[in-house]
């Protein structure tokens, strides 16, 4: 009797053991908290060279899935190229903290034949795949992509919610050792 008390114990606490406890796994493991944030529906692109041309600012509406809105942003193109293909959110700027900003014409890609334009520089946006391309004095740079990033506050809210999952595990575990302890106390306590 004793050994049929004991297996069962160990056979019902082994998932809740060996799965780290069915709430913090599920905290942990579904994506219901991750939100991402990207490129509006429209966009609204602007471009713009810095007075020596060094740097590109790359103006956009950006869509918030955790807040169902958008609003606009603006970040270096250069200085967040590795950033952004690595779906981190790129170092947001003010555009008001640029002087002498020229802004780059932009023409939307076409199933036609390449663009070709009289500017110095200019950028070509492909709808489709939200990138654009750089045309400076003849040389084209890109395919650049727009940024597309979880927003990174589902982490914090799981942090956060760690502990309550943890104590949800622990009570389940502690009920189902308080069951086996009451079933083995009288299976003693009838003889």
């Amino acid at each position: 009797m004793k050994i049929k008390i004991a297996v069962r114990l160990v056979l019902s606490l082994l998932p809740a053991i060996a799965g780290g406890g069915c709430a913090t796994h599920a905290l942990w493991t579904k994506a219901d908290l991750d939100n991402c944030n990207i490129p509006a529906g429209k966009v609204n692109l602007r471009l713009f060279t810095t007075h020596s041309d060094s740097e590109v600012v790359v103006v956009y509406d950006e869509y918030s899935e955790r807040h169902d809105s958008t609003r606009t942003r603006a970040y270096l193109l250069r200085e967040n190229e590795s950033r952004i293909e690595q779906r981190h959110p790129p170092m947001f700027v003010k555009t008001n903290s640029f002087t002498d900003l020229r802004p780059v014409p932009i023409f939307l890609s076409t199933n036609g034949g390449p663009i070709v334009s009289s500017q110095p520089v200019y950028a070509v946006f492909s709808t489709n795949s939200q990138s654009f391309t750089l045309s400076s004095d003849g040389k084209v740079t890109g395919p650049y992509e727009l940024p597309v990033y979880d927003d990174g506050k589902g982490k914090a809210e799981r942090l956060a919610l760690t502990p309550l999952a943890a104590t949800a595990d622990l009570t389940i575990v502690g009920g189902i050792l308080g069951y086996y302890f009451v079933v083995y106390a009288s299976s003693f306590g009838g003889r």
